[in-house]
C-alpha cells in the first residue's frame, strides 16, 4: 500500500521532459503543473508541486484563471552539453510573465508581474539558460487579459521550445510565418477596409460640406490600422506593454469620439447631456487600461473594461440614432450594419473576459469570424446609406438651384432697365449680384411734378432671406407717393420694421433746373464732381420707428454727374487682401456706371455691386 501511494504521488509531480538533442528545437509539450496565486517559493526546484493541477501545454490561445498563475515543468538535457549557448523560446501564451530556471530569474516579458499593467502584444520571447543538464522551469504569469493578437497563432506554433540559439532563431521565424499564414484573410479584409477609408476621406475633400464622409473614413482607418497592428506587431519593432497600453487607449478614445461624430453628422442628431455622460464613462474605461494604480484597485473589473467601453459606444450610438431627424427608410442600413459590428465586438470581448472563450484554438471561432466580417458589412452599409444621402443631396441641390434661379428671375423683373432717359437727365444703372440672388436694390421713380427720384439700398445678410427683404423694400417704394428723400426713407422705414433685418439706403431727388436733394440712411455718400456729397448719414432703415433723416441740397451743373454706389464697390478685395477703397471709388466716380462696376468686379468682387449715375444734359 505504501508503495502504491509513493507511485501515485510521483505521478502527480511535474512531468520530466527528456530532451534527446539540443541542435534541433525540443518542444516543451506535455503535462505541466499549474497553480493560481503567488508565492516566491514556487520557483524553488525543491518545492513539492504534487498537489498542483495538471494542464496540457501548449493549450489553446486563451488564458488560465485570472490573476497570477504559476506553471512548472522539469527538463533533462543530454550530456555532454553543446558548447553553443542554450536558450528557451516561450510561446505567446501569456500577456506578461517571468521565467525562472532552477530558482533563478532568467528574464521577463511585458512585466513586472502582479500590477495588472494593461495590454501586451502576443509574441514569442527567447531567454538564455544556465549550463545545467537538469532544469526546473517555472513560469510566473499574469493571466488577467489576452494579449493583442493571441489568436493569430495556432496551438502548435504557440509551443515553448528549448535548444541552441541558432535552432530557436529558425523556430521563431517559423512562428511568425505561421501567424502571417493564419492572418491572410484578416489582412485581406483590413486592406479592403483601409481602401474604403482612403475612398471616404478623399470623398470628404470633394464634398466639403458632408463631414460624415470624413468621420466614416477615419473610423475605418483606425479600425484597419488597429487590427493590422494586432496581427503584425513587428511593424513597431519590439513593442512594450506601455506601447500596447497606449495603442489600446488611443483606439478606445478614437472609437468613442467617432461614435459621437458619426450619428451627429450622418443623422443630424446633436448630443445631449446623456450622450456626453456616456462618452465620459466610456473614455474613463478606455483610459483606465493604461493606469496600473486604477487596475490594482478594481481587479475584478479589469477584464471587463474593454467590454464596458464597447458597451458604452453601443449605448451612445443607440441613444443618438434614436433621436435622429432623418427618415427611417434612409437610416436602417447604417443602423443594422453598425449595430452588427458593435454587437460582434461586444460578444468577442465578453467571451474574452469570461476566460478566452472567443478563441477557437487552431481555427477561427464563429465570434472571430463575425468580428472580422462585421466591419465589411458595415462598409457595404456605408456605401448604401451614403449613396442614398448623395442622391438626396443632389436632388436637394437641384431643387434649391431651381428656386434660386426663379428668385433671381423675379428679382431681375423688379429692377428697372440699365439706362433711363428723361427730359434733362440720363440715369444709368448696373447691378452685379455676388450670387444667384442679391441683397442690393435700386429704383428710379418719376414724379408728377417733373422730378426724378433715384434710390440705392443694401439689405443686411445674404441669400434668399436678403432677397425677400429686397422684395419688401421694392414693393414699399413702388407704393410710396412722397417725392422728398426724407419722407421716402421714413415711409420705407415703417415698411421694414419687424422684418428681421435692416437696410442702408441713399435717396436722391432731381428737380428740373438741376437742384438735387439727398438723404442717407447709413449708406455711403454719393459722389458729385469727384467729391463726396457732404451730408449726415442717419440710422439704417428697419431698426427704430419714427426716425427722421436730414436732407442736403446741391446744384448739379449741366454736363455734370452724381454717382451712387453700394458698399460692394468700396469693399472689393484683390488677392493681396487690398480693398478697392473710397479713394479709388472717388477718382472713378465721373466714369459711366458700367466702367465703375467693371473696375470693382475686376479688382475682386466680394459682395453685390450696384452703381447708379444721374447725368444732367441741359
Amino acid at each position: 500500500m505504501l508503495l502504491l501511494l509513493l507511485l501515485t504521488a510521483a505521478s502527480l509531480a511535474a512531468q520530466t521532459i527528456q530532451v534527446q538533442s539540443l541542435f534541433q528545437p525540443a518542444a516543451l509539450s506535455g503535462t505541466w503543473k499549474q497553480q493560481t496565486g503567488d508565492d516566491p517559493r514556487w520557483a524553488d526546484p525543491g518545492f513539492d508541486d504534487a498537489a498542483w493541477a495538471n494542464i496540457a501545454l501548449p493549450r489553446p490561445s486563451r488564458p488560465g484563471p485570472f490573476g497570477v498563475t504559476w506553471y512548472r515543468i522539469r527538463v533533462e538535457l543530454p550530456e555532454p552539453l553543446p558548447t553553443e549557448a542554450l536558450s528557451i523560446l516561450v510561446g505567446p501564451l501569456f500577456p506578461a510573465y517571468e521565467i525562472f530556471v532552477n530558482g533563478k530569474l532568467v528574464g521577463r516579458f511585458a512585466g513586472p508581474i502582479g500590477d495588472r499593467g494593461g495590454q501586451s502584444f502576443a509574441q514569442p520571447a527567447r531567454f538564455d539558460l544556465p549550463r545545467e543538464s537538469r532544469l526546473l522551469i517555472a513560469i510566473r504569469s499574469e493571466d488577467w487579459q489576452i494579449p493583442f493578437g493571441a489568436q493569430s497563432a495556432s496551438a502548435e506554433s504557440s509551443k515553448s521550445w528549448i535548444g541552441t540559439q541558432a535552432s530557436l532563431a529558425n523556430q521563431e521565424a517559423a512562428w511568425r510565418l505561421d501567424r502571417l499564414r493564419r492572418n491572410e484573410p484578416v489582412r485581406l479584409i483590413m486592406v479592403l477596409v483601409l481602401g474604403a477609408a482612403a475612398f471616404f476621406i478623399l470623398l470628404s475633400l470633394w464634398r466639403r460640406r458632408t463631414n460624415e464622409y470624413l468621420w466614416f473614413g477615419l473610423f475605418l482607418l483606425q479600425n484597419g490600422l488597429f487590427r493590422l497592428l494586432q496581427t503584425t506587431p513587428e511593424w513597431l519593432g519590439s513593442p512594450s506593454r506601455e506601447t500596447a497600453n497606449l495603442i489600446g487607449t488611443l483606439n478606445g478614445v478614437v472609437v468613442l469620439g467617432l461614435g459621437l461624430m458619426i450619428p451627429r453628422s450622418a443623422f443630424g442628431s446633436r448630443p445631449n447631456g446623456l450622450s456626453w455622460l456616456i462618452v465620459a464613462i466610456g473614455l474613463a474605461f478606455s483610459i483606465s487600461l493604461s493606469f496600473r494604480e486604477i487596475l490594482q484597485r478594481i481587479p475584478t473589473l479589469s477584464p471587463w473594461l474593454i467590454f464596458l467601453a464597447v458597451l458604452m459606444q453601443m449605448a451612445l450610438y443607440i441613444q443618438l440614432a434614436y433621436r435622429a431627424k432623418s427618415s427611417a427608410s434612409q437610416r436602417w442600413p447604417i443602423h443594422i450594419a453598425y449595430l452588427i459590428f458593435l454587437g460582434s465586438n461586444l460578444a468577442f470581448y465578453a467571451l474574452q473576459a469570461l476566460g478566452g472563450m472567443a478563441y477557437g484554438g487552431d481555427s477561427l471561432s464563429i465570434v472571430e469570424v463575425a468580428l472580422r466580417c462585421g466591419i465589411l458589412v458595415f462598409v457595404f452599409a456605408l456605401a448604401i446609406i451614403l449613396n442614398l444621402r448623395s442622391a438626396e443631396s443632389d436632388r436637394e441641390k437641384g431643387r434649391l438651384a431651381q428656386e434660386m434661379a426663379a428668385a433671381a428671375e423675379v428679382q431681375s423683373l423688379m429692377l428697372p432697365g440699365s439706362a433711363q432717359s428723361g427730359t434733362e437727365t440720363i440715369i444709368d444703372t448696373v447691378y452685379q449680384p455676388a450670387s444667384e440672388v442679391g441683397g442690393d436694390f435700386y429704383q428710379v421713380l418719376d414724379r408728377l411734378d417733373g422730378s426724378r427720384v433715384a434710390i440705392v439700398g443694401d439689405v443686411s445678410g445674404k441669400g434668399l432671406k436678403a432677397a425677400m427683404l429686397v422684395s419688401v423694400a421694392i414693393g414699399a417704394l413702388r407704393r410710396e407717393k412722397a417725392s422728398g428723400p426724407g419722407e421716402i426713407l421714413a415711409g420705407l422705414n415703417e415698411a421694414l420694421l419687424g422684418q428681421g433685418g435692416f437696410v442702408t439706403c441713399c435717396c436722391i431727388r432731381y428737380m428740373p433746373g438741376g437742384e438735387l436733394t439727398v438723404a442717407s440712411a447709413g449708406h455711403p455718400s454719393p459722389y458729385c464732381g469727384g467729391r463726396e456729397v457732404d451730408l449726415v448719414a442717419g440710422l439704417p432703415l428697419g431698426i427704430v420707428a419714427d426716425t427722421e433723416w436730414q436732407e442736403a441740397k446741391i446744384i448739379l451743373p449741366p454736363g455734370a454727374q452724381v454717382t451712387l454706389v453700394s458698399d460692394g464697390v468700396v469693399e472689393a478685395e484683390n488677392s493681396q487682401r487690398e480693398l478697392f477703397g473710397f479713394d479709388r471709388t472717388r477718382e472713378m466716380s465721373g466714369l459711366s456706371a458700367q466702367e465703375i462696376a467693371e473696375a470693382a468686379r475686376a479688382w475682386g468682387q466680394t459682395d453685390d455691386i450696384t452703381v447708379v449715375t444721374i447725368r444732367r444734359n441741359l
